[in-house]
């Protein structure tokens, strides 16, 4: 008996600390998480300084003029830039030298910054398929998706495991003051010993719980592939981004030169008298505006460097040269041939089917769910009154009466349906973005070509021909061969853009016919036309 009041004391003990924790669960343990640090006065100093302009304007511009006496043509005294001082044309003698006109002019006139555009450092060119097996071994979304993955075939395994056994100790027919003889310890103590609690799963449902699990460590398997094509999407895209832009500083480099050449040559033509003094300021404003789409051009070559390296899984990944031509030929796309591979093969289209084959399972499952599982004990004690062992067997089902489990089954029925409707909804919405990236792709590809075999060809002879007219023909304007040279201009800038858009859509449509490779053959590149 002093055993049994042990064991009650420490049962009332346990009782009151359970009880004493309710007491205080009012009290919230925070978990030490991470937190923003505090925030501090919003745009305070930003205010301050958007009210101070830049140097040269915060002279006050003139007041403005009685408008009975403001010249015709006169820009607003407030416009930016009208508090610029008149320029001072130089003023020429018949006989003063050559030499002495042209330093007149130059000291007249403001001067141009020379043209040093900055491209990719010497060294090994780095080619896209090495960025892009770069990226999938660097890439965090990859190790993540694979990640993913095992946890889903842990799924799995804890999904065909059999429940866990339950032991225990139990008393029956306990009578603390019997005693038989009268001196006897323990002849009240009953029947005491242990006990074994076992649930039977049966009708196979764990192997079909195990299947409707492994279909979701199958769509993990298909989720990494799917991370694979992303990584080497954005890589694609970067890439071309940064072989366009590279083309760009080298192309708008060449433009700058020439606008300073013709800007030289205006000055010269001032010095002879053949031209205006006004006009060469409208060429030195065309040539700082090259110069500013030079400037321009490196900063997007930058960025898209930088770009490139984020996507590659290298943010700090040091410049490089990149081996492919920005104006190479792009890839002949199938649009047929794509349709039947995105609609059978997509990694959406497969995680589709395989949710079409988990419902089913599940539907299965839930139907084998109404057959009752078996419940099994087992004990064995000792009668401390009649001083035998003995044991015993429980053996039990739950009855099937109201719950057969028709709510899961109804469900897993219409998810069945569901996902039928899934699968067609992601093929009408892969053959649509097909279809608009391989129109996009045939519009930009025109656009390109036209460009380069036609427009800026025709541009360029027009040109040429304009500057072989101009030397021998007094009727043809300076002007005219600026506007030309414009044109030209005009005409690079838009084959670039035109490239631009045609490689964004190269990627676009590989990325969703998902290819490994954008060319099935090797295609020779095209010379840029200059």
């Amino acid at each position: 008996m002093r055993r049994l009041t042990k064991a009650g004391s420490r049962w009332l003990a346990a009782c009151g600390a359970v009880f004493a924790a309710g007491c205080a669960a009012d009290r919230v343990a925070i978990p030490n998480g991470h937190l923003p640090p505090p925030t501090g006065l919003i745009d305070g100093r930003t205010s301050a300084a958007l009210s101070v302009g830049p140097s040269h304007a915060a002279v006050s511009p003139p007041a403005p003029p009685d408008p009975a006496k403001k010249p015709a043509f006169d820009l607003p005294p407030n416009l930016p830039g009208a508090g610029i001082a008149p320029v001072v044309f130089p003023r020429f003698d018949p006989n003063t030298p050559a030499a002495e006109r042209d330093r007149l002019v130059k000291e007249a006139y403001p001067a141009l910054t020379p043209v040093a555009a900055t491209l990719p450092a010497a060294g090994p060119p780095q080619s896209l398929a090495d960025l892009t097996q770069l990226a999938r071994t660097n890439s965090p979304a990859v190790r993540q998706a694979q990640a993913d993955a095992d946890a889903a075939y842990g799924q799995v395994v804890q999904a065909g495991l059999h429940p866990n056994p339950t032991v225990g100790y139990q008393a029956d027919q306990v009578q603390p003051s019997l005693r038989i003889p009268p001196r006897a310890t323990f002849s009240g103590a009953g029947q005491q010993g242990g006990y074994v609690n076992q649930l039977i799963k049966t009708a196979g449902k764990l192997t079909l719980a195990q299947q409707v699990a492994g279909y979701d460590y199958v769509n993990a398997l298909v989720a990494v592939r799917k991370a694979e094509v992303d990584v080497t999407a954005a890589v694609r895209a970067a890439y071309f981004n940064a072989l366009v832009a590279q083309e760009g500083v080298r192309v708008n480099a060449l433009l700058a030169e020439l606008a300073g050449e013709v800007y030289g040559l205006q000055l010269k033509r001032v010095a002879g008298g053949a031209a205006a003094g006004y006009e060469p300021l409208l060429l030195y404003a065309q040539a700082v505006q090259a110069r500013t789409a030079v400037a321009q051009a490196e900063a997007a070559y930058k960025a898209a460097w930088r770009q490139l390296a984020a996507a590659v899984g290298q943010p700090d990944l040091p410049q490089s040269s990149l081996a492919g031509r920005a104006d190479a030929t792009p890839p002949a796309f199938d649009p047929a041939a794509l349709k039947a591979r995105v609609t059978e093969e997509h990694t959406d289209v497969l995680t589709a089917r395989n949710a079409i084959a988990q419902a089913q399972r599940n539907l299965v499952l839930q139907r084998k769910l109404r057959v009752p599982d078996l419940l099994t004990n087992t004990y064995q004690q000792y009668d401390n009154a009649a001083q035998t062992y003995q044991f015993g067997v429980q053996l039990g089902v739950t009855l099937p009466v109201s719950d057969r489990n028709q709510g899961n089954i109804r469900t897993a029925q219409a998810k069945v349906a569901s996902t039928g409707h899934q699968l067609e909804s992601t093929q009408n919405a892969l053959a649509g973005r097909l279809a608009e990236a391989v129109g996009r792709y045939e519009a930009t590809t025109a656009a390109a070509a036209n460009y380069r075999d036609k427009i800026i060809p025709s541009q360029t002879q027009a040109y040429r021909a304009l500057v072989i007219q101009f030397q021998g023909d007094p009727a043809v304007a300076f002007n005219d061969i600026v506007v030309a040279q414009q044109n030209v201009a005009q005409s690079l800038q838009a084959y670039l853009t035109a490239l631009s858009g045609q490689w964004q859509a190269v990627v676009d449509v590989a990325t969703v016919g998902q290819l490994d490779d954008l060319f099935s053959t090797p295609s020779p590149p095209a010379p840029l036309v200059k």
